[in-house]
């Protein structure tokens, strides 16, 4: 695009953030293969796993990354729901049981009518934990334990003092070592001191197909998993362990 002056401009027009699943960290992996409605794209790497769009345009439509060592990951780019200064989606990659990394998985995988949502979080592995929330400027104080943490453009859940639910929330700035002010308001009730955990995202399709894959490190594997059926939200406790003989219901 070139304005009246001959100078040149570009347009940011997608921010694409590669993210391992199963540690929460960039996708480092240069191999990758991106694809919208079907037509092969090149976004530039500007790297830690990001790549933007200059000048492509803003339609909506399917994308879908191909990663090697890693699963297909597709989604739907509608860009009315995403910021128009800067517009990002975040691609949650599952690892490849074929991977070359030398960490062992474990699945959760099968096939349920109607699900259409997949995730869960480690209960007996809190990073955090909250001490209050402020509605109005949508600020949580939280916890730090013994070192800055770094919680921006992250998804966590906070786990319900029941430790049988959790509510999904997204950071969206860190204002201090232990503020950070979230993408929306929190929505159930909480208390004070309740953990803060990291989730983990799996896949699901139209066919009701899903996958859910975490990292086995040699500690206990139980996990709360929370998934959608229709417009309601389940979860089941889960050891990955004993994952194949376990199907959600």
């Amino acid at each position: 695009m070139t304005n009246n002056n001959g100078v040149i401009q570009a347009r940011l027009d997608l921010l694409i953030r590669l993210q391992d699943t199963t540690t929460g960290l960039s996708v480092e992996e240069r191999n990758v293969e991106f694809r919208f409605n079907g037509v092969q794209i090149r976004p530039i790497s500007r790297g830690f796993g990001n790549y933007i769009l200059i000048n492509h345009g803003r339609e909506n439509g399917l994308m879908q990354v191909f990663g090697y060592g890693f699963e297909p990951f597709e989604t739907i780019v509608d860009y009315d729901n995403l910021d128009e200064r800067l517009p990002t989606v975040d691609v949650f990659m599952i690892p490849s049981e074929n991977n070359d990394t030398g960490h062992k998985l474990l699945s959760l995988s099968g096939t349920r009518k109607g699900i259409s949502s997949l995730e869960c979080i480690h209960p007996g592995r809190p990073i955090s934990a909250i001490r209050e929330f402020e509605p109005k400027k949508r600020i949580m104080t939280i916890y730090t334990p013994n070192r800055r943490m770094n919680m921006i453009h992250s998804y966590y859940g906070l786990l319900h003092s029941e430790r049988s639910s959790y509510e999904a929330f997204e950071i969206l700035e860190q204002l201090d070592t232990n503020k950070v002010r979230l993408r929306a308001l929190l929505q159930e009730e909480f208390a004070a001191n309740d953990p803060i955990c990291r989730r983990i995202f799996g896949q699901v399709n139209e066919e009701g197909d899903y996958l859910l894959r975490v990292r086995d490190d040699g500690r206990r594997q139980v996990y709360l998993v929370r998934y959608a059926i229709g417009d309601e939200i389940r979860y089941k406790s889960v050891d990955f362990h004993m994952a194949e003989e376990i199907t959600l219901d």
